[in-house]
């Protein structure tokens, strides 16, 4: 998938091209404006190393239908790929083929945290392969869940490339406040409330503002994430 190809895709929809924008996390976006009042933005690869595209609205309530139809059009023209799909892959895949799914989930990772995105993300933090323990921890670092911090403290101490180990206490910092020792001898009443398989619930566990990925508003946007593997 490249940005000409969407491009002509847009203009087949009669979206009209605003430029390029800067994303705080994924990098440069080309985007259309639509008349419905969407913005569509498309990232070519960056801090996430997969192209995507995403729908966003001012008042999504309004505009529900309108970005169900603009998400709709671009699966049935490209192969996308939900965040569904991108765990079957990591589950039945290894090596680099595994390394593209944690990519992909990377870019769709949902604002709530999710128990299946964690059993699939979590192993892979202490996985043999480098490339697959630095896929993961870009799952983490684009998910921002504080359900991650406990485990990705933990594989701070045990991992052995310096760079990815600095980036693991970086984000173990900015999301617990605390240095990854400091984190990790907290008294049990510090602890998050679990449930029986160590995590808090789906229900429980919708993050606050400030420790949001995006400068939008939960649920202001659906993310389409447009992969050829």
């Amino acid at each position: 998938m490249t940005q000409a190809e969407f491009a002509q895709f847009a203009s087949r929809e009669g979206w009209w091209y605003s430029g390029s924008q800067e994303h705080e996390w994924f990098g440069s976006a080309h985007t259309w404006d639509t008349v419905e009042g969407l913005v569509v933005r498309f990232y070519t690869g960056g801090p996430v190393p997969v192209p995507f595209a995403e729908v966003s609205a001012d008042e999504p309530e309004m505009c529900q239908r309108a970005m169900a139809d603009a998400e709709a059009a671009a699966v049935r023209a490209f192969p996308c790929f939900s965040v569904a799909d991108c765990l079957d892959l990591a589950r039945g895949s290894s090596g680099g083929a595994t390394v593209r799914a944690l990519n992909g989930l990377a870019a769709v990772v949902p604002d709530r945290y999710s128990r299946a995105v964690g059993e699939v993300v979590i192993p892979a933090l202490f996985a043999p392969e480098a490339m697959v323990r630095s896929a993961a921890l870009r799952v983490v670092r684009m998910a921002a869940w504080p359900e991650f911090v406990r485990p990705l403290a933990a594989a701070a101490l045990t991992e052995p490339d310096e760079e990815a180990a600095c980036l693991a206490r970086d984000i173990v910092a900015g999301l617990s406040g605390a240095d990854v020792l400091t984190f990790l001898v907290r008294p049990s009443a510090d602890k998050e409330p679990t449930t029986d398989t160590g995590h808090r619930s789906d229900d429980d566990a919708q993050r606050t503002a400030g420790q949001g990925r995006r400068s939008r508003k939960p649920g202001s946007a659906q993310e389409i994430f447009v992969w050829t593997p």
